[in-house]
């Protein structure tokens, strides 16, 4: 070697380079590793159980093994850049360079043997280098040769000492002092696990007192149990699967089978290809010399044959775990290996699924096929075995929350949660490993039937009782340990069929079952409906009624639990009672109360073709006694019943005999007197509640689109809503009432429930049509306002009628609002402020003139629509000629100006008002002048200011103040006066009388 350095110092060059770049490259990280590799190589080539034993020793670390010790192809494979001595294809270490691996931590090392010693040392090939006067290229002429490192593996010198008692070989490093010892220590007891896992001749490593010692048990099926125990008697089991290329492991967590977290592709040690497959793999595939990773064209796929094998190998519950979960490949390697896996898993019979009791596994067969058979299959009546034909959709199941137990009560673990499997092995904390006899046998066939994925189906929640009465209706069905919500993502993953609630309720459609059948599949059901959705979802489910039928939707049905009378229904579909579960009524079906009977759309049709039909009349008035009214549709009134002169009329035209309503009603109103037989016969219990007039009545409607319900002005009230109502409900009749008879009225109006509510909706059709038709004493009810409102006192007439003017809450929306000024009440203000037999307050007065303006400002009244009296009213109470009236803008004139002049409102809407009069504002048509001296200051300034500015919450001002003793002002223009006055306003300047 050294010759070929001196001959050549680009080789002495390359070697170093070599040899450095597989340090900090390929192997930086890789010491425990390799020398593990080494140590299984030896131990398998001897037949021996490997040991491998690491102890730090001073500056020294020792890492000795057992196995067959160092021969002469050894010694030249380590003194070689890339020769391997291993010629046993089944040897972990091929490439020759692991032993690389040393340098990362020392310069120094000793490899000690039974057979012999050697040492490599970086500083005795310096030494070698100097003395036989070989040239460092490149770096002698410039001093540079401290930079060169020359190669450590490629000379070997003689050692004298021997391995540790005990084993076969002994690596000794001197650590390099850059090397923390400590923290290399916890570097190799983290990967001690590993390597165990992954070096099956390698069964005991042990680093310092750390000990780690992994056992093997055969399951049977190809399937291992390896059990690595730690120090201070901590262990960890998987189960190990031996495909033809592949070993696969599945971490096991107490007792049961767990998906492993993210890792990388074992070759057998650990690479950097990184993998998310739920079971580890140490694989037997070509790798590049630093097996980081792998080599190109390298046959990854077929890393999956047998993996099929492995799932069918488990414990049936256990099965998805292998199944990959949707997610981005962590590598190119990942998503090959992903892809192959699920392919296999998709494509090979290994999915437990349900079997019917004596059938084995016929009727899943023949589901199946009907299922899966793209051809249409047709069901007959008469053939009740036959399967439905219709390809399961990819119905959405109800993923709802089930109560705990009910659903899953039929997962079949034991106590303790260990597998659900034949004898089973428990490794779960604490476990002692049983014998032979109670390990898997390798012969045994499985518990349950399989099949391949993508022709199985899968009902989340699956209960045992649900999955016998579906078994020959869906099958293949997989069994309910696997039907969990948790399992929901891996089945989407193999493509099994999922059903949801609705494609069950599709698939029960045509079933020929007995009664008492359909009430077991309801209960099996009804765990499942634990919301609104999930019974949506069953909309469609089939029920058999009492006449023979099967009819689809228990919202369409009846329900017989609570009815006790026997009443001819003819219109209803009644359950049978030998299929009447609970479950109906939550998915729609109605129990026959006599609302529920009195409210079916069948009904409403009956009565619209055949109004006079008298078995159907008999039936709704006997049913109707029993009923609450308010609870009962109004098209009940479509019956149709004789008057006293024996002609039929719709119900909503007859009046009972004595009713209250007929003394508030016109003379000539449109309704009649009932027969009284009719009344003796089924009483007026009955006939008021399908709508015989007793005192007012009620129009209702959901969603209304228009002002078409046959009242009286319902245009012009609809033309006032900015959007159709949600929902109209309106008292009818109101223009019929005879307008003396107002006051009786509104008190029936003001006590029946129904109706009140009404009264107290202001934007309602009832309160708009009262304000604007009904009168008290001529006047209508929206130009009146309520005795506890002042708004307008002195102006309005007050609401009045004994009995009602103290119930604020019923009449206050009929009558007059401030807040909702009508031209109609802008008009009756106008007049009343300008008649001078009213004599309302100055506030009042004030406050009406700025209600009106702000209607005016607000664009909720046109002035278009107002007619203004010749007189207006001044803040005085004067009824005033407008040509002497003047709207207050400025407030300071208001102390100069005479009251009986004044218009007064709010002094910001003083311009509105001004045009809503047609009056001048004060500020044009008087200018004041300042008579008396004063003397000029600062609000800061003195002491009047600030006492002023906090006395009257003035903002800030910024302008002059004058103090006078004595304030007087001149008015010029439409008022000639002076006056004396106590503040001014002169532009910026303030002017203030100081106080004596």
């Amino acid at each position: 070697m050294l010759a070929a350095w001196r001959d050549s110092p680009t080789r002495l060059r390359e070697d170093a380079a070599t040899e450095a770049d597989l340090v900090r490259a390929g192997y930086r990280d890789r010491l425990l590793t390799e020398l593990a590799q080494n140590a299984a190589d030896a131990a398998a080539k001897a037949g021996v159980v490997g040991r491998l034993v690491v102890r730090l020793d001073g500056a020294h670390l020792r890492i000795a093994n057992t196995g067959a010790p160092l021969d002469l192809s050894g010694v030249h494979a380590l003194t070689a850049l890339r020769a391997s001595g291993k010629s046993d294809v089944t040897a972990v270490g091929r490439f020759g360079v692991g032993f690389t691996a040393v340098l990362s931590v020392s310069d120094e090392i000793e490899l000690r043997s039974t057979t012999g010693s050697l040492r490599f040392s970086r500083d005795l090939t310096w030494d070698a280098l100097r003395r036989n006067d070989i040239r460092i290229p490149d770096h002698a002429a410039n001093d540079q040769a401290d930079e060169f490192a020359p190669p450590v593996l490629r000379m070997a010198w003689p050692a004298e000492a021997a391995p540790a008692p005990g084993f076969d070989t002994e690596v000794v490093l001197r650590l390099r002092p850059d090397i923390d010892a400590e923290a290399l220590l916890t570097g190799l007891h983290d990967e001690a696990i590993d390597l165990l896992l992954e070096l099956p001749a390698l069964q005991h490593i042990t680093i310092e007192a750390a000990e780690f010692t992994s056992t093997t048990t055969d399951l049977g099926k190809d399937l291992q149990e390896i059990r690595v125990d730690g120090p201070d008697g901590t262990h960890r089991a998987w189960w190990q699967y031996r495909a033809a290329h592949a070993r696969w492991l599945l971490p096991l967590r107490n007792g049961r089978p767990t998906a492993a977290a993210p890792d990388v592709l074992r070759a057998p040690t650990r690479s950097d290809e990184e993998l998310s497959l739920p079971a580890l793999l140490i694989a037997d595939i070509a790798m590049q010399p630093d097996r980081r990773r792998l080599l190109p064209g390298a046959r990854l796929t077929e890393l999956a044959t047998g993996y099929a094998d492995f799932a069918r190998a488990l414990p049936p519950g256990d099965r998805l775990v292998l199944v990959p979960t949707p997610g981005f490949a962590r590598s190119e390697a990942d998503g090959l290996l992903r892809e192959a896996l699920i392919h296999e898993l998709q494509t090979k019979a290994w999915l437990p699924i349900v079997v019917a009791p004596g059938t084995g596994g016929k009727a899943a067969e023949d589901a199946a096929a009907a299922l899966f058979d793209p051809a249409p299959q047709h069901a007959t009546p008469s053939s009740a075995e036959t399967p439905l034909s219709a390809a399961p959709d990819a119905d959405s199941s109800t993923g709802a929350e089930i109560s705990a137990g009910d659903p899953y009560s039929s997962a079949t673990t034991d106590t303790d949660g260990a597998p659900a499997w034949p004898n089973a092995l428990s490794t779960g904390a604490g476990a002692e490993l049983l014998d032979d006899s109670a390990v898997f046998d390798a012969t045994a066939t499985d518990p349950v039937d399989v099949a391949v994925p993508t022709r199985a189906s899968a009902f989340t929640g699956l209960t045992d009782d649900l999955a016998r009465l579906l078994d020959d209706v869906v099958g293949p069905l997989v069994i309910p340990e696997l039907s969990r919500p948790g399992h929901a993502e891996a089945l989407g993953v193999l493509d099994v069929h999922r059903l949801g609630l609705a494609r069950l309720a599709e698939l029960s459609s045509g079933l020929e079952r007995p009664p008492h059948w359909w009430y077991s599949l309801y209960a099996a059901l009804e765990v499942f409906v634990a919301d609104p959705l999930a019974a949506e979802e069953l909309g469609a489910l089939a029920v058999p009624l009492a006449d023979g039928r099967l009819v689809t939707g228990p919202r369409t049905t009846v329900l017989d639990d609570h009815l006790e009378v026997a009443i001819p229904v003819h219109w209803a579909r009644l359950v049978h009672p030998e299929a009447a579960h609970p479950l109906l009524a939550r998915l729609g079906a109605r129990s026959a109360t006599a609302e529920d009977l009195l409210s079916e759309p069948d009904l409403r049709a009956e009565l619209e073709d055949h109004p006079d039909d008298a078995d159907t009349i008999d039936a709704v008035l006997r049913l109707a006694v029993l009923a609450d009214p308010a609870a009962l549709p109004a098209w009940l009134s479509l019956i149709e019943l004789p008057d006293v002169d024996g002609e039929l009329r719709p119900a909503d035209e007859l009046l009972l005999p004595d009713a209250p309503l007929r003394e508030l009603l016109v003379e000539d109103s449109p309704f009649s007197a009932i027969d009284p037989a009719v009344v003796e016969g089924y009483g007026a219990q009955a006939l008021r509640a399908i709508g015989v007039g007793w005192d007012f009545t009620v129009v209702t409607e959901a969603d209304p689109t228009g002002p078409d319900h046959d009242l009286d002005d319902e245009d012009r009230w609809w033309s006032t809503l900015a959007d159709d109502p949600p929902e109209f409900a309106a008292i009818r009749d109101l223009d019929l009432v005879d307008d003396a008879a107002w006051p009786e009225a509104l008190w029936q109006l003001a006590s029946d429930p129904r109706t009140r509510r009404l009264l107290t909706d202001r934007n309602g059709y009832t309160g708009w049509w009262l304000r604007t038709n009904a009168r008290i004493d001529g006047t209508p009810l929206g130009l009146m306002r309520h005795p506890s409102d002042t708004e307008f006192a002195e102006l309005l007439p007050t609401f009045a009628v004994p009995g009602l003017a103290d119930d604020a809450t019923a009449m206050r929306a009929i009558l007059a609002d401030s807040s909702v000024i009508t031209p109609e009440l802008a008009t009756a203000l106008l007049n009343a402020l300008a008649d001078p037999a009213k004599t309302p307050t100055p506030e009042v007065v004030s406050r009406t003139h700025a209600t009106l303006a702000a209607a005016v400002a607000e664009d909720r009244l046109d002035l278009a629509d107002l007619a203004l009296p010749d007189r207006v009213r001044a803040l005085s109470g004067d009824v005033i000629d407008p040509a002497q009236a003047l709207v207050l803008d400025q407030p300071w004139f208001g102390l100069a100006v005479p009251p009986n002049r004044l218009v007064v409102g709010d002094i910001e809407a003083a311009p509105t008002l001004a045009t809503l009069l047609d009056l001048p504002l004060v500020s044009e048509s008087v200018t004041a002048e300042i008579l008396t001296p004063g003397r000029r200051t600062t609000w800061s300034a003195e002491p009047l200011g600030v006492i002023l500015r906090q006395l009257f919450s003035l903002p800030r001002e910024t302008g002059d103040l004058m103090l006078h003793d004595d304030l007087q002002v001149r008015l010029h223009g439409a008022i000639e006066i002076t006056a004396s006055v106590p503040w001014w306003r002169d532009g910026n300047t303030v002017h203030v009388r100081t106080p004596r």
